[in-house]
């Protein structure tokens, strides 16, 4: 019903700086098999926790799982490609803050 428009949105994001920098950072990322695959073991590992665990527990095992991925966080590549993420996601969440606010005009 709305492709075209959506197409519009995505490809509008997709000329932004922010989209351009965040898939700059995960190609560099995805280049690096090493690291690209301890990624995915953290955020999988994280999805475990978050599914056994609630609460201050789950807390505790997320403090310990992240102390255990420190040098991997601090890793240059990593760090840029978390900004870069952090960047887009907060454009994204502020065209939905738009919509939603415009929707209630």
């Amino acid at each position: 019903m709305f492709d075209r428009e959506i197409n519009q949105l995505v490809n509008a994001i997709k000329n932004t700086d922010e989209y351009k920098k965040a898939n700059s950072a995960r190609k560099v990322i995805d280049k690096n098999k090493t690291l690209k695959k301890q990624l995915e073991e953290y955020v999988n590992n994280q999805k475990k926790l978050q599914s056994r665990y609630k609460d201050e527990q789950l807390k505790t095992k997320l403090n310990r799982l992240n102390e255990s991925y420190e040098d991997i966080f601090n890793h240059p590549d990593v760090v840029n490609y978390n900004q870069a993420s952090y960047l887009l996601n907060n454009m994204i969440n502020n065209i939905y803050r738009d919509i939603e606010n415009n929707l209630k005009k």
